[in-house]
């Protein structure tokens, strides 16, 4: 420790040299400082409390120092300095000074992130307007908070564009280490929306440039997005070798911050191979580097792995006691990603290890916070448009500026050429515009073809749930709904990915999707409406041909078993159906609440046991707000009668 103070207090007498030297110098010794805080924030605020008090030449430098400082005592949760360096851009921010309100505004977002209080950074981030920033380092350290924050509260549509810009930004400035940093942080998006494709070309090229500048830090995070890539992919040996990789880099990066976040990845590595006590031993071994550095966000992670070891070595209290703990901080913040993650391997765990009714419970509580992000389904659906709108017109505007160039081009030379060039200029014309129609033709084809491939799940070739809203939902949503409505599940889905690997999990969708299309009509609507989840939307028709319907999807699905690489996969599906207009309802039934009915009744098939279809028979609903209610407490409909049910089983057909 002594010989890192040492240097610290150098390296800070030596910079705050250079900075009283000149502008320029001020500008290095932030940027060098901020990415000191990326890599080893710990050393960062040695170095800074080593340093004596620097005067700044301008107000505008003294802000930026003062917005890196307040990163660097954020990350090692003071809060009172933090408090300190906001109350003086704030007396800055008094004198009318616009930049210390947006540096007042970026370090309050900053500190309710490393707090887990997503939606107040959120609300401060939103009040920047990013145009107006002249610095390009404080532009790119605005776009990446942006980004993280949008995508933890569950928008990455909203959040990818501000990641890309960071990227852009970093190249333009040919700054390798921020390149390095938006390089990953796509990577995690991209993981996250299952595009694992783009994310692995992005991770090598990341690699790549992490090796060229021999940064530990940038390959401890390499080697975690490796592996989060494998994990779900079911390559459990590919995200094992990572996550051993991961800590060798911290070790000889010498870094805390990666240290922890190594320790907790092989400690999770272990967990998904059920090895408890391994991986007990990894996320104890993190806890005194916590505490030492008073990391909160990573002590959440730690004690949430510890909770779910205790539950598979049979200690349920004290691992309930922590993972409830863990989701509760998660909620506090609003940080639905995490939560919703959380909550997935919390039944998991508790299912494996055979507390089923509690594993029910955190389902239960699963399906209402993704019932949370589905609500921004059509919000999502528009920030898409509208960056798709937005990369057209600007297309259109260049082509056009292209055109105009070329004809004034071409007008300059008819002058000088005069008369004798006139046929050579109408040739070379006629062949520019024969050039343009071939074009203009290719790019007709790629739009239909690209629009196609966005519309239809690439897997099962049904339309998918993007095509639903825009091309039904966003038409027809609103208005009462006439015919059966269907929302099948295929059961015990992720038995099968454990069980015989994603490439097998794949093949059964598709045999189920060809399966489900064979026994429904020509002009019955099938949609991938998710993961295992498929939505029927079916023309008018009687009570018992909806039963008939049901009956023979569950036996078109559980007759034969589904043949991959020589092993015969069984499979069944649970269903939740009903005829619309519907029994008992004096109001009408738009079909976006058709929809969230069957999900409900769905659910109920799934706690019956699986292999079975509910019919929702009766609805007693006298108006749209009683509907609401129903739909929002379907158990207790279902048990005072405002809804009866019919249950059709699987065997039976």
């Amino acid at each position: 420790m002594q010989k890192v103070n040492k240097f610290a207090l150098n390296a800070a007498i030596l910079l705050t040299a250079a900075w009283a030297c000149q502008a320029v110098a001020e500008s290095t010794f932030a940027d060098q400082l901020e990415m000191l805080e990326w890599s080893d924030p710990e050393r960062a605020a040695q170095i800074i409390d080593a340093a004596p008090p620097l005067s700044a030449d301008s107000v505008a430098s003294e802000i930026e120092m003062l917005e890196i400082r307040a990163m660097v005592y954020a990350d090692g949760t003071r809060d009172e300095d933090v408090q300190r360096i906001v109350q003086r851009l704030d007396d800055i921010a008094s004198s009318g000074d616009a930049s210390a309100v947006r540096a007042g505004r970026f370090v309050r977002a900053y500190s309710a992130r490393q707090h887990s209080q997503f939606a107040t950074a959120g609300a401060e981030l939103k009040g920047i307007d990013i145009r107006s920033i002249p610095s390009d380092s404080e532009r790119y350290r605005v776009l990446m908070l942006r980004g993280h924050v949008l995508r933890v509260l569950g928008q990455d549509e909203a959040a990818l564009p501000f990641l890309e810009q960071a990227l852009d930004l970093a190249n333009k400035i040919h700054d390798d280490l921020r390149t390095v940093h938006a390089m990953l942080a796509l990577v995690g998006i991209y993981t996250d929306s299952g595009n694992f494709d783009r994310a692995t070309a992005q991770l090598d090229s990341a690699r790549g440039l992490a090796n060229r500048l021999h940064d530990e830090t940038a390959l401890v995070e390499t080697e975690e997005r490796e592996a989060d890539i494998a994990d779900r992919r079911g390559d459990r040996t590919a995200e094992r070798r990572a996550s051993v990789a991961g800590l060798e880099h911290a070790k000889r990066a010498g870094s805390s911050k990666w240290l922890i976040l190594a320790l907790l990845n092989l400690g999770d590595s272990y967990l998904k191979a059920r090895d408890f006590a391994e991986s007990l031993k990894y996320s104890k071994a993190a806890v005194p580097i916590m505490q030492r550095t008073n990391q909160r966000d990573d002590m959440q992670v730690t004690l949430f792995n510890e909770g779910l070891a205790y539950i598979g070595l049979g200690s349920i209290k004290a691992g309930e006691k922590l993972a409830e703990s863990a989701i509760a901080e998660a909620l506090a913040g609003s940080n639905l990603l995490d939560e919703k993650e959380l909550l997935r391997e919390y039944a998991d765990a508790l299912e494996h290890a055979g507390y089923l009714m509690m594993a029910i419970q955190v389902y239960h509580r699963y399906d209402e916070i993704s019932e949370k992000f589905m609500t921004n389904t059509r919000q999502r659906a528009f920030l898409e448009l509208s960056a798709q709108f937005d990369d057209e017109r600007k297309a259109r505007e260049l082509e056009l500026l292209r055109r105009d160039n070329a004809l004034k081009a071409s007008e300059m030379r008819g002058q000088r050429l005069q008369q004798q060039l006139i046929l050579a200029a109408a040739l070379f014309i006629a062949f520019i515009c024969a050039a343009l129609v071939w074009a203009f033709a290719r790019v007709s084809k790629a739009n239909e073809r690209l629009r196609f491939s966005s519309e239809h799940d690439p897997l099962t070739g049904l339309s998918n749930r993007r095509y639903f809203n825009e091309r039904v939902l966003a038409v027809d949503g609103g208005r009462p709904v006439g015919g059966c409505v269907l929302l099948a599940d295929l059961d015990h889905f992720k038995r099968i990915n454990d069980t015989y690997g994603h490439p097998a999990g794949d093949a059964v969708l598709a045999a189920l999707s060809q399966r489900l299309s064979a026994a429904l009509r020509d002009n019955d609507k099938l949609v991938r409406w998710g993961g295992e989840e498929f939505l029927a939307v079916l023309g008018p028709m009687t009570p018992a041909q909806a039963d008939h319907t049901a009956q023979r999807l569950l036996q078109a699905v559980r007759r034969e078993p589904v043949l991959w690489n020589g092993q015969m996969i069984r499979c069944t599906i649970s269903i939740g159906y009903a005829c619309f207009p519907i029994a008992g309802s004096a109001t009408d039934i738009s079909l976006d609440s058709a929809i969230s009915l069957v999900d409900k009744a769905l659910y109920v098939a799934k706690r019956r046991g699986r292999d079975r279809a509910c019919l929702i028979k009766v609805v007693s609903a006298r108006d749209e707000k009683e509907l609401t209610s129903i739909s929002t407490e379907f158990e207790s409909a279902t048990s005072d009668s405002r809804v009866q049910l019919v249950e059709i089983l699987g065997a039976a057909a």
